[in-house]
Formats: structure tokens, sequence, C-alpha cells
């Protein structure tokens, strides 16, 4: 069994602790978030992306999975459809593969098994690239996991009335695409982290297939929560560094 949770907890530590090529401080991490120029070159911002998260995830799951193998950008088994709009994303038989971010596999005998299929994100994405990775995610027959990294988690970018928010997208995602499941006994493990300079915090649940009655307690749709935290209960766990 993988640990998500310690390895994500290792992840976001070193996340916080990353210096940025603008501001050029001390840090104990060689990676380091990059610039980049925007508005014509009159304007430079610090560009924060999955592939930081990625990278330092392969690197913790190296170190506590040595036993395991993985792959990266790894090809479905399952066929799709995205064309260009949120309403084109479907199954397909005759589509094609689309690919994984990573997958875990264990090696039996003369054959590498899949145990993990890993979806990541960063900020608060349009809702097509969203529901392309749940879908997939639903539609393969391992376990997943998908993790998203926020720089912040206000009302806007968590969750809102207006259904904009990253929880809101992936109420709709699940509600829409649920019917693919595949594998009764899997399950998709679920991970936001903040990368707030208050409150670094991840929360996390684990989603399986008899969940999907229950989308709406589980993303708080009905409710007032708008900020990763004041998620409590419905099956969630908070995890905050110290």
């Amino acid at each position: 069994m993988i640990d998500l949770v310690e390895i994500c907890i290792k992840v976001l530590a070193r996340l916080s602790k990353m210096d940025f090529e603008k501001k050029c401080r001390y840090s104990s991490e060689q990676l380091i978030f990059p610039q980049k120029v925007q508005a014509k070159g009159t304007k430079i911002i610090d560009r924060l992306s999955e592939q930081e998260l990625r990278l330092l995830f392969i690197e913790e799951f190296k170190k506590s999975n040595k036993d395991l193998f993985y792959s990266i950008e790894t090809p479905t088994v399952g066929k799709y459809s995205f064309g260009n709009d949120y309403e084109d994303i479907k199954t397909n038989p005759e589509g094609q593969s689309a690919s994984l971010d990573m997958c875990a596999f264990q090696r039996d005998s003369n054959t590498y098994k899949r145990l993990l299929n890993i979806e990541f994100k960063h900020k608060n994405i349009p809702l097509k690239n969203i529901g392309k990775d749940i879908l997939k995610l639903i539609h393969e027959s391992q376990n997943g996991a998908y993790i998203h990294l926020l720089n912040n988690t206000d009302s806007g970018t968590f969750r809102n009335k207006n259904e904009t928010g990253v929880f809101d997208k992936l109420y709709k995602s699940f509600k829409d695409f649920g019917e693919n499941w595949q594998n009764e006994s899997k399950f998709i493990q679920l991970v936001i982290m903040s990368l707030e300079e208050e409150e670094k915090i991840f929360i996390h649940r684990i989603i399986r297939k008899s969940d999907l009655d229950n989308l709406k307690e589980i993303f708080f749709i009905d409710s007032n929560c708008g900020n990763i935290t004041e998620v409590k209960g419905n099956g969630w766990k908070t995890e905050k560094l110290n």
C-alpha cells in the first residue's frame, strides 16, 4: 500500500521551502520556482506549476517505495475522446489512449502490474482540465490519486456559489462521469494542498463508487464552506505542517 498522505506531507514541506528565481533567497532545496515574463516583457512573475509538484512527489515516492516501479506520461488502457469543450469529454472505444501523469507498478514474476494512476494539477484550472483527469481515474480499472496544488484557497479559488472553485469542478466531474466507474473495489484518493503563507495544509479523502450518491455532501455544495480550512467532516481529513 502506497502511503500517499505521508508522501504528500513531505512534498508540501519541500514545496514551502523552495526559493524563487526572482527573489534569490537561501533555500535548502536545489529545485527553485522559475520566473516568467508577461505583458510583452513588462512584467515578471513567479511561475509555479504542477511540474514541481510531480518532480518532488516522484523523489519522495522513490525513497519510500523502493520495491515498486513507476512510469510518467503513461498511456491509458481505455480509449477516450476529449474534443474542444467539457461537453465533448467521453470514453470512446473508437477514440485514442490518453496519458496519466504517473503510474505506479508492482513487479509480479515477469509482469509489471499497474497499482495506482496519479494525476497532478496546479491552481484553479478550467473545468475541462479537471474533468479529463477525473474521467481517466474513474474509467481505468486501477486505484487512482488526484493531487491538486493551490497557491491560495479562498472562496474564489476553492468553492463558491458561482461554481467556479476547484471543489465545484471536482463535484461536477464526479457527478457527470461517475457512470463510467470501472472496478467496484477500487478507490480514488483526493488530495488538495494549500501553499498559503499563514497556514500550509492539505486535505485528503478517499472516494469509492458507493460515494457517488453523496457527492453534494462530500464537496459541501449546499453549505457555506468556501475555504479549505472550513472543510470539516464528510470523510475529509486535514494535515497541517508545523
